[in-house]
């Protein structure tokens, strides 16, 4: 390519630049209203000033001569960084006007709504590359500097001299136009029905401070007191009272205000305090002075570890522990109670109660639960069964019997020592023993002659550990007899003659033994009793005239019965604590003479005799007891408890009762005395010599 044609090409293109670039009336005239605080856009500077007041806002308008056509623009003016200076706002006029342009600034209140309160128009011609300026200056009075302009001047505030006052402020209750709608106090209510505080019914007012209140015609402040004791509830503070006089439940401020329980009459300050587990005179107390909680000892179940609490008559009661021991009578005293009749009580109720239940029969010491089970045709252990597990040799339980003497005299007593000791006395001087251990009899030699008559013995007890008998007989006769003895001359101690029918003895701390003996003096016209020590000194005989005494038995020296005859009815002596004298048992029964007497414990005891008299003692008194139906003379008893009770006789039959009915056993001749440790241990003794042993013979 030539250098001309790189020249030309290099110009026009110069040329189609610089016709591109647009000239700053251009730019201007594209803007319209500049951005606001843009002093230096346009080409035409408006500049206002605010004097009197801050305007909210102004608008900005401007209008083509000769023309409608109109630009407008709104700028914040109180408020911002410009308040209070000169504003100057910037304006180019679009390509298509011309340059005659009419400019008109309007001030507004608050925001560019509703009415201006100034408005001014001015008219400018501008020119093309210049910058004309136009100025305005809008005037108003804000006095009180609310924002609001005086209605003198255009604005809306109805009151320039209160700021408090103006179009945007809240209405008071106060009987002015607070926001200058020409109106009163509009919108409060008031004249309404309305609540006080107090409750009261009232109507609305204006009170202080241009608030809206409630007023009652009549109302007052007063105590509660509902349960009218003339102490105001402290758990509630003032309450409203809707009239002039006060109701009965109410009371005046000046009366006490220190009830703790203004539900209950009785319980205010000064009130007596009662034991209900209340505060009853309000001294954040409950039953003070009254012990609650202390042991005390109950009442009904003599619990010494109760605790003291409020009955229900206002005073202290003992409450027992929360578990009190239930007693069972235990009538046989083998420790275990009936399964009924339980007794609540801390301590024994009464002798003869234990803590313990279940006795299947509660007449028989043998039987209770875990019992060992014996060889008597009765339920021992209380399992149901009887005789069970081998308790029986042989073919079962049934009296077996022996001849000590091969048929000679009658055996008269019978006495029980050590483990299976036996001692037997009858008619003739005859002792025969059987050794523990042994089981068969020696008869011992020598008679008890005295002299020249050979006596009957009567009466015999052993010491229970040494095996010795202490003997007792007709013609004043007693004797001590050990195993090895080879003859029986008498001891004489009574001081007077007689038949001596029965003995018991008791074996002292000291070793030595108490011997009390009962008999028959002057023929059997005369009953006689004494007491001896088993020495040879004499000792006195204390006669009961027309009153033969058979039979003596006890349980101590402080519990013994004699018996005997009264002209045909029974007799029953009992001895007189420790003192040796005797007395007679009031309200004996009238029943037929009695032989034999049986102390099982101290609230048991039999006593037997002619025609089938049985009589029972309870511990206090003596009735005629459930006994065998016969006439025949009852010779001697035996009981184990009130269910196992044997009795023999004259006419050979030996009598049992366990507890349901009585059965009889023959054994065909005459009985005399009867004694056993157990159902399975009874020895029973009578004519010819012959011995009998329940369940079988001793092996």
């Amino acid at each position: 390519m030539s250098r001309l044609r790189v020249l030309w090409v290099s110009l026009l293109g110069l040329a189609l630049v610089r016709c591109t670039v647009p000239s700053l009336e251009d730019l201007w005239r594209e803007k319209g209203f500049c951005a606001a605080g843009d002093e230096d856009c346009g080409m035409l500077r408006i500049r206002v000033d605010a004097q009197g007041f801050e305007p909210g806002c102004l608008k900005f308008e401007a209008k083509e001569a000769g023309r409608d056509a109109t630009l407008t623009a709104t700028v914040p003016y109180r408020g911002t960084a410009r308040a209070g200076k000169t504003l100057t706002q910037g304006f180019s006029p679009p390509k298509d006007w011309g340059l005659g342009v009419t400019v008109s600034v309007s001030a507004f209140e608050q925001g560019c709504e509703g009415k201006a309160v100034t408005a001014q128009s001015r008219q400018s011609t501008l020119r093309e590359g210049g910058v004309s300026e136009v100025a305005f200056v809008v005037a108003a009075t804000d006095a009180d500097r609310d924002g609001y302009v005086s209605v003198a001047t255009g604005g809306s505030d109805c009151s320039d001299e209160l700021a408090e006052v103006n179009p945007g402020a809240a209405e008071l209750c106060n009987e002015a136009d607070d926001n200058c709608n020409g109106a009163k106090d509009e919108g409060l209510g008031l004249g309404d029905t309305c609540a006080t505080e107090l409750g009261c019914m009232g109507v609305k007012v204006c009170g202080q401070g241009g608030a809206v209140t409630c007023v009652a015609q009549t109302e007052q402040a007063a105590w509660a007191d509902d349960d009218q004791d003339g102490h105001g509830d402290t758990s509630r503070g003032q309450v409203p009272v809707c009239s002039s006089t006060l109701p009965p439940n109410r009371l005046p401020l000046t009366a006490p205000h220190d009830d703790c329980d203004d539900d209950d009459a009785r319980i205010h300050p000064g009130a007596v305090e009662v034991c209900n587990e209340l505060d009853d005179n309000c001294i954040n107390g409950t039953d003070e002075g009254f012990g609650i909680g202390q042991a005390c000892t109950d009442p009904t179940y003599q619990c010494v570890n109760g605790r003291v609490f409020c009955g229900r008559d206002g005073g202290t009661q003992c409450l027992p522990p929360a578990t009190v021991p239930t007693w069972y009578p235990d009538d046989d005293q083998d420790f275990f109670g009936a399964s009924d009749g339980g007794v609540l009580s801390c301590p024994v109720p009464a002798p003869g109660f234990v803590n313990q239940r279940g006795d299947c029969d509660d007449g028989n010491p043998f039987i209770h639960p875990n019992a060992l089970e014996l060889c008597d045709e009765q339920d021992n252990n209380c399992n149901n069964l009887v005789d069970e597990n081998g308790a029986c040799r042989g073919d079962g339980p049934t009296w077996v019997s022996e001849s000590v003497n091969n048929g000679g005299p009658a055996l008269r007593g019978v006495s029980l020592f050590g483990d299976g000791g036996v001692w037997v006395v009858g008619d003739d001087s005859t002792r025969a023993i059987k050794p523990s251990g042994s089981s068969s009899f020696t008869v011992l030699p020598g008679k008890c002659t005295g002299g020249t008559t050979q006596r009957a013995l009567y009466g015999v007890w052993a010491h229970p550990q040494t095996g010795v008998a202490y003997i007792g007989g007709d013609n004043d006769i007693l004797t001590i007899q050990s195993p090895s003895s080879s003859w029986c001359d008498p001891y004489k101690p009574p001081s007077a003659s007689g038949t001596t029918t029965s003995l018991k003895g008791f074996v002292g701390n000291d070793g030595g033994v108490l011997i009390v003996g009962v008999g028959s003096l002057s023929n059997g016209t005369v009953g006689g009793s004494f007491e001896w020590d088993g020495g040879i000194a004499t000792v006195p005989v204390q006669s009961y005239s027309g009153q033969p005494l058979f039979g003596v038995d006890g349980v101590s020296q402080t519990l013994l019965f004699a018996v005997g005859d009264a002209s045909g009815r029974s007799n029953i002596l009992r001895r007189s604590g420790g003192s040796g004298g005797w007395v007679p048992e009031a309200s004996v029964p009238d029943a037929g003479a009695l032989w034999a007497v049986d102390v099982v414990n101290n609230k048991l005891a039999y006593a037997v005799g002619a025609n089938g008299t049985f009589l029972a003692w309870n511990g206090a008194t003596w009735s005629i007891g459930y006994g065998p139906v016969t006439n025949d003379i009852l010779t001697g008893v035996l009981a184990f408890g009130s269910n196992s009770v044997y009795v023999v006789s004259a006419n050979g039959y030996i009598f049992r009762y366990n507890g349901r009915a009585w059965t009889q056993f023959s054994v065909g001749m005459s009985l005399y005395d009867i004694e056993g440790t157990s159902p399975e241990d009874i020895w029973a003794v009578g004519n010819f010599g012959n011995v009998f042993h329940y369940p079988g013979w001793p092996q």
